[in-house]
């Protein structure tokens, strides 16, 4: 198993480094994690209330709710590499302004621009795998964008943790504007459209749109990845300014997303073969446990030593969620509305992590910090409740969602 394992995550690895598409998410992701990391610890605790921490932070995903269905419904109909590019030359420009300027509202107004660049990166790349996998191997297809996503991610955030230690904050800033440049001209050169424009028609995207709702199973989707979301933004958020110091901090985050970064292939394979539903429901039950662990020693003071194994078995599990789910979507999207699927997709995201900042500072300011686990285990029982009530049992098999001008899908694999 562990050598079929290494293989598979060599072959990963030679996809990756092979795919111009997969190579710009990665420099992008690289970037974003380094702001992502720097961002909390730019802002003074002595200045910035965790509340107005949440307010900076929660542009980004405002921004992106508004734009991720516009960008979406313009991909489907122009394309999706322009997108790409654009969206790195855009966030090459605005974290350069972050170094110029520590008002609330120039921070608010820098960040939601961000998002606007994020909704054009994100949006498009995903409607491309979606473009060029079919639904034999769409699982596997989404863990190999998962592990580049979510290896920038992790190099970007280990990478600040060695910044913030032994430079100014800005320094950040600068480094991920570098990258993002590097990206764009990369993506200009060398990423291709997944699909011929002006030889396909688009839906419009209120007929995507009702075709996505109009369906129990994927309208399903949406509480779910909504719980989800709003945990990780207040994690991501107040993380960098409760950690132990910046490069411990660093350090773990980065240890874990490593580690989720190396199972998303492997998860995204299982759920081609087993079934996607299968695989979220083991994800979402290992958060529960996940939580169930955490509060346990926060209200009961068990012993940490006694709680390693409950942590890597719930933890582990719970990276099962993100493939199956991402691949669900796909399967759901109708052909000509992908981009825009992709985009509602991004909104329900981005809802999370607007929910998560704000309500992660509120919380923190009145109840403390294990107040966000007892807040978070609610959100996951209620949003899987809400999901059976709406979807059914979720082992039943998978229907795709279709349209009179659908055709059949693109056997190519990602660019």
């Amino acid at each position: 198993m562990s050598r079929e394992y290494a293989k598979q995550l060599s072959l990963t690895g030679s996809v990756i480094l092979s795919s111009p598409l997969y190579v710009s998410v990665f420099l992008m992701r690289f970037s974003f994690g380094i702001v992502l990391f720097t961002l909390p610890l730019y802002l003074p605790k002595r200045e910035f209330s965790n509340l107005v921490v949440g307010i900076i932070a929660a542009a980004y995903p405002v921004a992106e709710t508004v734009f991720g269905p516009v960008i979406g419904a313009l991909a489907d109909r122009f394309g999706r590499r322009n997108w790409i590019y654009l969206g790195l030359c855009l966030s090459t420009t605005v974290l350069l302004a972050f170094t110029l300027n520590t008002e609330v509202v120039f921070l608010t107004a820098a960040h939601a621009i961000e998002g606007v660049a994020a909704a054009m990166i994100v949006v498009s790349s995903l409607a491309m795998v979606t473009d060029t996998s079919d639904a034999s191997n769409r699982g596997r297809q989404m863990g190999i964008y998962d592990f580049a996503n979510l290896g920038g991610y992790m190099i970007g955030i280990f990478a600040a943790g060695i910044l913030t230690r032994n430079y100014p904050s800005v320094a950040a800033f600068y480094l991920g504007s570098a990258l993002s440049a590097v990206g764009a001209v990369y993506a200009y050169l060398r990423v291709k459209e997944s699909r011929q424009i002006g030889k396909q028609s688009s839906l419009s995207p209120l007929k995507t749109i009702k075709i996505l709702l109009g369906n129990r199973r994927a309208a399903a989707m949406f509480p779910i990845w909504l719980s989800v979301t709003t945990f990780i933004g207040m994690v991501l958020t107040f993380g960098p300014r409760y950690g132990p110091s910046p490069l411990v901090t660093s350090l773990l985050f980065a240890g874990v997303v490593l580690v989720l970064a190396f199972t998303q292939p492997f998860f995204g394979h299982l759920s081609d073969n087993y079934g996607r539903d299968r695989l979220m429901m083991l994800g979402m039950l290992s958060l529960i446990g996940l939580f169930i662990t955490i509060i346990a020693m926060f209200r009961w003071h068990f012993p940490q030593i006694y709680l390693v194994p409950f942590f890597a078995i719930f933890g582990v599990g719970s990276f099962a969620f993100a493939p199956a789910a991402l691949a669900s979507i796909g399967d759901f999207a109708p052909e000509a509305g992908r981009g825009m699927t992709m985009g509602i997709y991004s909104v329900v995201i981005s809802l999370g992590t607007i929910i998560g900042p704000l309500l992660g500072g509120y919380l923190l300011d009145t109840h403390g910090l294990a107040s966000l686990f007892y807040a978070g285990l609610i959100i996951l029982i209620a949003a899987l409740g809400i999901a059976i009530l709406i979807g059914g049992p979720m082992f039943g098999p998978l229907k795709p969602l279709s349209h009179a001008r659908s055709r059949k899908p693109n056997p190519r694999r990602s660019s």
